[in-house]
């Protein structure tokens, strides 16, 4: 006889559950959901990737030890999830806290990618958090005022994994200056080849949204930016991408 009081979204002769929330549940082995977020509040008219700083990205090269600051040294006992790849573009993640925000903490891992950060405590961000390298030239993450959440469309597939992409929303308002339209264009480098190809150049006026019926793939080590520009004037623009990691099969393996 079934437990009823077993909580379960399917039928309690367990016959049928949508696939996207399984994998949401964590049920199916290998594969888990997959949200990148980006905002930008001030883009002009260069092209950048949809992130934190008006700037282009950089990417390090070569797996290195970073240093999480704040813009203000009030922010104390603030500790952060990082979320990345090392020098084998393998998952890795440490949490850090903030003594001080403006001196800083290390961390211990090195890092080849960063994926993003998240707040790993109640304690807000009262000034904008960056990961940067040990001299603050060059930020590799950033977390905007009591956001709690890096929203970077930077996306690296680590080794061993598929990105398959199922969705794009982005939403471009006015902040000034009369924007008549939005270059959006997607970027990618497979790591293994090193080939970069623009995957995708469009133009839209507020809104662009995709939905692939059969899912767009990217192999492990691949670095992806989603990235956009005003025609004229300067835009708030934010970016849903969404899709799933699916670990690859194994030769020889059972399945």
């Amino acid at each position: 006889m079934a437990n009823l009081n077993t909580i379960r979204s399917i039928t309690q002769v367990g016959k049928y559950e949508p696939f996207e929330l399984q994998v949401a549940r964590g049920q199916v082995t290998g594969h888990s959901l997959q949200n990148i977020f980006g905002y930008q509040a001030a883009l002009t008219t260069t092209l950048y990737p949809i992130w934190e700083n008006l700037s282009a990205y950089t990417y390090p090269a070569s797996a290195t030890t970073m240093l999480l600051y704040s813009s203000s040294a009030s922010d104390t006992n603030v500790s952060v999830l990082i979320n990345g790849l090392d020098a084998n573009f393998n998952p890795i993640s440490e949490t850090l806290v903030l003594t001080n925000g403006a001196t800083g903490v290390t961390t211990v891992n090195s890092y080849l990618r960063i994926n993003g950060m998240i707040l790993a405590s109640g304690v807000a961000n009262v000034g904008k958090l960056s990961l940067s390298n040990a001299g603050k030239t060059v930020t590799y993450a950033a977390m905007s005022i009591g956001l709690g959440k890096s929203q970077a469309a930077i996306y690296t597939v680590p080794a061993g994994y598929t990105f398959y992409l199922t969705r794009v929303d982005i939403n471009a308002a006015i902040a000034a200056g009369g924007v008549a339209s939005v270059n959006y264009q997607v970027y990618s480098k497979n790591n293994v080849s090193g080939v970069a190809l623009t995957v995708l150049e469009t133009s839209f006026t507020q809104n662009f949204s995709i939905r692939r019926v059969v899912p767009f793939a990217y192999t492990e080590k691949t670095d992806l930016q989603w990235q956009a520009n005003a025609d004229t004037g300067t835009i708030q623009i934010g970016v849903n991408v969404e899709g799933y990691l699916i670990k690859n099969f194994a030769e020889g393996s059972k399945g």
